[in-house]
């Protein structure tokens, strides 16, 4: 039964599986051990002997299965020469012969399956060169003939390069050539040709050995012209002159060469005549001074020249005519006349008077003459030449120029920027028409300040600098074109002055640097000397801080030199320092720092004083209510107190004391009760003493308000009024002590009881007994 195409694809690929199944195992299976490399004779050898490179391999397997080496031999590491796949474990490779171009670095790998090993690297010198072979075709040739050079080295390999002398002639042949290579033989006689070869970058083969000498002969072609000039001298223009060119061995030309041959007669670098195939050529010529220089006749057969001259010397039979214009310089309404004539002639051969002339305007046939006049101006300018003609023989002058010159325009004189005193400015003079160049001159009443030539229509001056405004009148400028003619002089300057700033002024209002709070205060900044406009800016300090400006405005005035700037209703933080600048084109200056102090308002100051006495009078009615409240004792409803304040007797040792004593007034059915009294003692100063005794005693009574207490019926008998007692109160600054009274009233209306009030001494002594 025939199997399928599935059977049999399955099949290949299972025994393709066990094959690299089995290449896999056999790989891991074995190792090269190593890779050498001998090179036999040895690593040095002459060139041509035969080199051999042997390479051998030791492989260790466990698979009885023979291995397949790849062996591959490579110089300098790239280039592969030989390679080769054998089971074998050594293989050769022969270099026969060995040249110099096998020198170098060989070394050999090998591989097997995926594994591979390289020997060590062994280097191979190969000495000398083979020896070129030359050849030279063909070993006969006339001079200026070409001959076929072939310089061959068969055996030799590598990048070669070869070098040819022909005599002492260095040719270098490029590689493309080097079988065919051609060299001019140009030197009649026999020439020695050799050549030597060496390796492109190989230094170490050196330079070949020279090759085989291969002589050349060189025939010499007679083809040198002579020239001949009729006649040799005397010659003036007019007469007839005779050139001939021609090789005298014409017939001793190869035929083959005589065809070539071509003949030229030149003179300054033109051909006058030319032959082909000739024995020679000529011209004749009716001779003017132009004709006088070298003729060179030039024989020419290939790249061979050869070449023979002769110089001619044509006399002139009259000179060149000169054209002059009078006078040289005209300017526009000046008339001018335009003269044509020659300076010598041959009078043997021409009478002066037989040279005609004829005049030219821009190559434009003016008249016949030798003169012309005319008024300059612009119909009449241009070139002007002549022609003078005799015996059929013309001659041109060179060509001159005539252009009337205009004179300068009224100068106008102007200044460039801006005047201001006592500093430099520039002065332009200029004028709207003229012939270049131009002179001005800047002119300062009748002193010469400067003086310019100019090739352009005005001129620029640098003027010191000028103190009064008078000065500015006294410049002009002057200019002119023409030394002969007077000065054309410009109307005297006129421009605006700039005076600099010179001081600065700020005022106030009102005067005297205070405000008050709340109204205006007016700045006013001036500068009496200084050209407008004006340009005023006002700066502020605040008070107590350093000073450091800050712009309250800028104002340009155009006509005055004054601006005023009004703070309204100026606040406290308002004072400090005020500042005005003043600047103009010229310069600026600042004025003097004015200090500025604001006063509180009328109303605030007003407003202070009634709190301030509203304060005091408060302070005041608060003390009295103390006071009162401190000193007064309430006693019975029917009894009226007294309050009697009286000097105490002082002691020669103690201050002064000032007693305070309350008495009450009995009633009539009262019972009779004990009086309390309360003394109230000031210290005095230090100084008071006891001999100051008998001095005057100043008492001082106050009536305290009698208390009524309404009446009352059926009330038990009070008991005994309690005794008050008093407080002592300090007050910062004095030794003045305060006795508070302390009183009980019954509420019997018909018995008064009396409380006895006890004084303390100011410096808190013990209580002094009734």
């Amino acid at each position: 039964m025939a199997l399928s195409e599935v059977h049999v694809l399955a099949l290949l690929a299972g025994l393709l599986m066990l094959w690299h199944a089995g290449e896999a195992q056999l790989s891991s299976a074995f190792t090269i051990d190593q890779v050498n490399l001998t090179l036999v004779p040895g690593p040095a050898v002459d060139t041509g002997t035969v080199v051999r490179l042997r390479c051998h391999v030791q492989v260790s397997h466990s698979s009885t299965r023979r291995l397949v080496h790849s062996f591959s031999f490579l110089l300098n590491q790239g280039q592969v020469i030989y390679a080769k796949n054998t089971s074998d474990t050594q293989v050769e490779h022969s270099l026969a012969p060995a040249r110099a171009a096998h020198s170098g670095r060989y070394t050999c790998r090998v591989q097997v399956l995926e594994k591979q090993r390289s020997s060590q690297e062994h280097r191979l010198t190969v000495s000398g060169l083979m020896t070129p072979v030359l050849t030279v075709n063909p070993r006969e040739v006339f001079e200026g003939q070409e001959v076929k050079v072939s310089c061959l080295t068969p055996d030799e390999v590598g990048a070669l390069v070869f070098h040819l002398w022909v005599d002492d002639d260095y040719f270098r042949i490029p590689p493309s050539a080097v079988e065919d290579f051609s060299v001019k033989m140009t030197r009649p006689g026999t020439s020695q040709i050799h050549c030597k070869m060496n390796i492109l970058g190989n230094l170490d083969a050196g330079t070949s050995n020279t090759s085989n000498v291969v002589r050349v002969t060189v025939h010499e072609l007679e083809v040198t012209p002579t020239i001949s000039l009729l006649p040799l001298s005397d010659i003036i223009e007019g007469d007839f002159l005779r050139v001939d060119c021609a090789v005298p061995k014409f017939n001793d030309i190869p035929r083959s060469e005589r065809s070539k041959l071509e003949l030229f007669l030149t003179k300054d670098g033109r051909v006058l005549k030319q032959e082909r195939g000739k024995e020679q050529c000529g011209e004749t010529l009716r001779t003017e001074s132009a004709h006088s220089g070298m003729y060179v006749c030039k024989a020419e057969i290939g790249n061979l020249q050869k070449t023979a001259s002769g110089t001619v010397l044509v006399t002139d039979l009259f000179s060149v005519p000169e054209v002059r214009v009078a006078p040289p310089v005209v300017f526009e309404g000046d008339n001018f006349t335009v003269s044509c004539s020659v300076s010598h002639v041959v009078r043997q051969r021409l009478n002066e008077s037989l040279v005609s002339y004829k005049l030219f305007r821009n190559q434009r046939e003016l008249q016949r003459g030798q003169r012309y006049m005319a008024t300059a101006g612009s119909a009449h300018d241009g070139g002007y030449f002549c022609q003078a003609e005799a015996k059929g023989i013309s001659k041109n002058s060179t060509e001159v120029i005539v252009k009337a010159k205009t004179l300068p325009s009224t100068p106008l004189i102007t200044v460039e920027g801006a005047v201001i005193l006592g500093k430099p400015f520039q002065v332009s003079c200029r004028t709207s028409r003229g012939s270049l160049p131009i002179t001005f001159t800047i002119m300062q009443g009748q002193r010469l300040l400067e003086q310019k030539e100019v090739y352009a229509l005005s001129a620029l001056f640098n003027v010191t600098s000028i103190r009064r405004r008078t000065e500015l009148l006294e410049f002009s400028c002057h200019a002119h074109n023409d030394p002969s003619r007077p000065r054309i002089i410009s109307m005297a300057l006129q421009a605006p002055v700039i005076e600099p700033v010179s001081r600065v002024t700020l005022t106030l209002e009102p005067f005297g640097g205070g405000v008050t709070e709340g109204s205006d205060l007016k700045l006013t900044c001036s500068a009496p000397q200084g050209s407008p406009p004006l340009t005023f800016t006002f700066y502020h300090s605040p008070q107590g801080a350093p000073w450091s400006r800050q712009q309250l405005t800028q104002t340009r005035v155009p006509g005055t030199n004054r601006a005023s700037f009004t703070v309204r209703a100026i606040a406290r933080h308002q004072a400090g320092q005020y500042q005005c600048h003043a600047a103009n084109a010229a310069n600026d200056r600042s004025s003097s720092v004015v200090h500025v102090h604001v006063k509180l308002a009328a109303w605030k100051v007003a407003l202070m004083t009634v709190c301030v006495i509203l304060v005091v009078a408060g302070i005041g009615v608060l003390l009295l209510i103390l006071i009162k409240r401190g000193s007064c004792s309430h006693t019975h409803t029917k009894k009226t107190g007294e309050l009697s304040v009286k000097p105490a007797k002082t002691r020669s040792n103690d201050p002064q004391r000032v007693s305070l004593v309350l008495e009450e007034q009995p009633a009539p059915n009262a019972t009779p009760g004990m009086l309390g009294r309360s003394v109230w003692s000031e210290r005095m100063s230090g100084s008071d003493s006891d001999s100051q005794s008998g001095e005057e005693e100043h008492s001082v009574e106050v009536q305290c308000s009698q208390v009524a207490h309404p009446p009352q019926t059926n009330v038990p008998t009070p008991t005994p009024p309690e005794t008050g007692e008093c407080t002592e109160l300090m007050t910062n600054g004095t030794d003045t002590e305060y006795s508070q009274v302390q009183a009980t009233v019954a509420d019997i209306p018909t018995q008064t009881e009396g409380a006895s009030l006890e004084y303390a001494q100011l410096n808190h002594s013990d209580p002094e007994p009734q």
